[in-house]
């Protein structure tokens, strides 16, 4: 299964199309899962996206406890 394609919205929220091309907006706290082990996140831990940002060099960017990540660390644990 592809992953969802997202487009930034704002600080607060994201729109994500699934593969039927069926549209929502989602709102922080996101639940997302960890597709990659880091320094302090475990791969397939599920954590909360608390706000969302744009970026020059990453396009999007996540804070989750005070540290900023890149969006592609993530998978959107939402269905629809």
């Amino acid at each position: 299964m592809d992953p969802p394609q997202i487009k930034f919205i704002d600080n607060n929220s994201l729109m994500v199309i699934n593969k039927k091309g069926i549209m929502r907006q989602l709102y922080v706290p996101i639940k997302v899962q960890v597709l990659y082990d880091t320094k302090f996140l475990k791969k397939n831990s599920i954590v909360f996206v608390e706000e969302i940002q744009a970026h020059h060099q990453y396009k999007i960017l996540y804070r989750i406890t005070d540290n900023w990540w890149p969006y592609h660390l993530f998978s959107i644990a939402a269905t629809f």
